[in-house]
């Protein structure tokens, strides 16, 4: 356990070094700006305030902005050795692929709560500035840190991919896009209402659209025809993260089998 978390510290720096942390807090503050001049100018229905700019970031803006920065750093993550020519001095090392995957993947989650935080933090001004009193604190820190938690899960197929082909940065960023950007299309889109057999299954197994299911069971104003249309696929927060766990295991297991393989 203390060389897994030595291995943590060490992947931690590395970030450092590149500012990379910084980068993930400022992918955080991206959204906060334009969505509480929405709430000032009475663009969000019933909600307000607090409440309205929290909604918001958490339903819009973390599904973009944390797998999609999540994913970049993963990138990193898995070939600074490759570009540092520093795999031959990890083989002569008594440290196992499956310990040095584990820390990688443990970095982004960590960044996952940085991201939860960063939201919270700027939730909290746009609420101050839109005159509002921060109600519900403790709930809505919980439903930031699950949502990171789930969303950065949301990221490991595509960490799969990258460790797969073990192509160029660029390769792995336009992977990234793609991937979050379809995710989001298919909840936000309301794809997982069609009747479509291919959209059915792709909404059943996409994390994001099942993430949104239980996101709307909160923030979707009851009464209005959105919420009617909406009620029907709402899921409880045990079927989001039981679906999204397991997605997350075997990707992790891949992962780790496909790292193990390219350091053989």
């Amino acid at each position: 356990m203390r060389g897994l978390l030595k291995l943590i510290q060490c992947e931690m720096r590395k970030l450092k070094r590149k500012h990379f942390v910084s980068f993930v807090v400022f992918a955080a503050l991206l959204f906060p700006i334009p969505f509480t001049a929405l709430v000032l100018a009475g663009s969000v229905g019933n909600f307000t305030g607090f409440e309205a700019v929290f909604g918001l970031l958490v339903t819009m803006g973390m599904p973009i902005m944390l797998p999609a920065a999540l994913g970049i750093i993963g990138a990193m993550l898995f070939f600074m050795e490759r570009d540092h020519d520093t795999l031959k001095n990890l083989r002569v090392l008594p440290v196992s692929p499956l310990k040095i995957v584990t820390a990688k993947i443990a970095v982004l989650y960590i960044l996952g709560l940085v991201f939860a935080l960063a939201t919270m933090l700027s939730s909290m001004a746009g609420g101050l500035i839109a005159g509002s009193e921060l109600s519900n604190m403790g709930e809505n820190i919980g439903i930031a840190v699950i949502t990171a938690l789930l969303y950065t899960t949301s990221i490991l197929p595509v960490v799969i991919a990258i460790v797969g082909f073990n192509r160029s940065y660029i390769f792995s960023i336009i992977l990234t896009f793609f991937y979050t950007m379809f995710d989001y299309m298919l909840a936000y889109g309301g794809m997982f209402a069609t009747t479509d057999p291919v959209m059915k299954l792709l909404t059943n197994i996409m994390p994001a659209p099942i993430i949104y299911r239980w996101q709307a069971s909160m923030f979707a104003e009851a009464g209005t025809a959105a919420y009617t249309a909406m009620e029907p696929y709402f899921l409880p927060l045990w079927i989001v993260i039981l679906t999204v766990a397991v997605i997350g295991g075997l990707s992790y297991l891949a992962i780790v089998r496909i790292y193990s393989r390219r350091e053989s």
